[in-house]
């Protein structure tokens, strides 16, 4: 039996982290309704994503002769979990436009839907990308493919960091759609230090890659990669329980408030 290494000690954080997270993700979902665009289903989706990745890194170093399975279903679900973060910021935004503008025009709503099909090309990518290198880490195919994708996801990124930064200075916001604004102005840079970490992973043509998420440099991957998505994470949830704060203080009767969040997509039902 093999002996865990710092990236299995990283691994069991995790997935205590994320098990706390998940919960309070479901916690928001059952509050805000599992509507799509709210962008709750897809934070409690990149939590499930997490807690199965970093159990199949302690089931990986844990083994004397891992599985290629094993070790193709770790890299396959580490090169997707980024889509979900972005997939959540874009419902935040999608509600925040929503609550902003009454009805999103079609040129912003088509655009938010080509980013939603750029995502789920990236998974696709990732997934296909990811078992070739599984196989072989040299694969011409599975880099190219991995850096399609990571190049998607930097795409909607732009997309999202510039709506974000429109509707902070352009916009009036009331108090719902800022807090949503906000927290997703507060995610990017984060995320970008995420993304940067992925982009490096992909581009490097080392074999021995300081970036890869199950053998690279622990020090980079728990900075660059493991916290900065804890933090994304973190103020996602937060948000969530700080929209029923702003109601409480600014005393909106119930009513009101369900009318505005069923037609922000929360789908409260009455």
């Amino acid at each position: 039996m093999g002996s865990l290494t710092a990236h299995g000690y990283i691994a069991i954080v995790e997935i205590v982290i994320y098990v706390i997270a998940l919960t309070y993700s479901i916690a928001n979902c059952l509050r805000y309704g599992f509507k799509r665009q709210a962008g709750w289903v897809y934070l409690s989706f990149f939590c499930v994503l997490r807690l199965g990745a970093s159990a199949l890194v302690i089931i990986v170093q844990k083994s004397s002769h891992p599985s290629s399975g094993l070790i193709t279903a770790e890299v396959t679900v580490s090169s997707i979990a980024l889509t979900p973060l972005h997939l959540a910021l874009l419902g935040f935004l999608t509600t925040s436009a929503q609550l902003t503008l009454g009805e999103i025009p079609d040129n912003i709503t088509k655009l938010f839907r080509l980013c939603r099909v750029a995502l789920l090309v990236a998974i696709i990518l990732g997934i296909v990308g990811g078992n070739d290198l599984a196989d072989d880490s040299i694969s011409q195919t599975g880099h190219t493919m991995s850096r399609v994708s990571i190049f998607l996801i930097v795409g909607v990124f732009v997309v999202l960091t510039l709506f974000t930064l429109y509707f902070l200075i352009f916009a009036q916001l009331d108090s719902h759609s800022r807090a949503l604004t906000m927290s997703t102005a507060v995610a990017l840079p984060f995320l970008l230090v995420r993304i940067i970490y992925a982009l490096l992973n992909a581009f490097s043509s080392s074999t021995a890659n300081k970036f890869n998420d199950l053998t690279g440099d622990w020090v980079i991957y728990l900075v660059m990669g493991v916290t900065m998505e804890f933090i994304v994470v973190a103020i996602l949830t937060i948000t969530g329980f700080k929209l029923q704060k702003y109601s409480g203080k600014e005393e909106i009767d119930r009513g009101a408030l369900e009318y505005e969040l069923r037609h922000a997509g929360y789908g409260i039902r009455g």
